[in-house]
């Protein structure tokens, strides 16, 4: 994992005086593997001993231009603050890339995914699908096809735990029934790890599920 030198961040960031803790650089490093981390996750695993909320350090970042803030809305928790870093330039510089959030990916599944990160003990093999190798893509390859006719069916992450591929899943309380079985029996083999928010459409069985409030 990369870890920019503070000598070459001064030329990106709007105090070239402020130095980075030893907190910041292992939340950065776990943002670079995650793209995006929620507050809390953040006070949990980087900040928790710190007397002022995360939040401020993390907002303070935000203010120097090595962070963007996301607002992110959650059914049931409301809104809520997420961090990612402020440029792709940036991000690279600790060898991480920018979340991807849009009309196919919305800000609450990418939260999800990185919440299961962390409540899976952020496993050092976790890799999200846009990181994954061709090899790891080809165990996703559905023979026949899936229901939707697609050949492959890829989880939204995967990490390796006592020799075993994990899969990873985030529904942000959008799926139904009909959906969740489908994913499931394309992955059968793999243990699965889902994540869900509290309010959700339909819920999750037969497997590790971690539901976020």
């Amino acid at each position: 994992m990369k870890n920019a030198r503070s000598g070459t961040l001064k030329k990106y960031l709007n105090n070239a005086n402020f130095k980075l803790s030893a907190d910041d650089r292992e939340f950065l490093s776990d943002l670079a593997k995650v793209r995006i981390i929620d507050e809390k996750d953040a006070s949990e695993h980087h900040y928790a001993g710190r007397k002022t909320p995360a939040s401020k350090r993390l907002d303070r970042l935000a203010e120097i231009g090595l962070l963007e803030i996301h607002t992110v809305v959650q059914p049931g928790r409301g809104k809520f603050k997420a961090y990612h870093f402020k440029t792709e330039r940036l991000a690279t510089l600790f060898g991480g890339k920018m979340p991807v959030i849009g009309r196919k990916r919305n800000a609450l599944h990418e939260v999800i995914t990185s919440r299961l990160y962390f409540a899976e003990n952020r496993p050092s093999s976790f890799a999200l699908e846009s990181d994954f190798s061709q090899s790891q893509k080809d165990l996703f390859k559905v023979i026949g096809g899936t229901t939707k006719g697609r050949d492959s069916c890829m989880p939204d992450a995967l990490f390796i735990r006592d020799g075993q591929i994990v899969v990873v899943e985030a529904d942000s309380g959008q799926y139904n029934k009909s959906q969740i079985r489908n994913k499931q029996m394309a992955w059968r083999g793999f243990k699965q790890v889902w994540g869900q928010p509290e309010k959700a459409s339909a819920r999750v069985d037969d497997a590790t599920v971690h539901i976020f409030s």
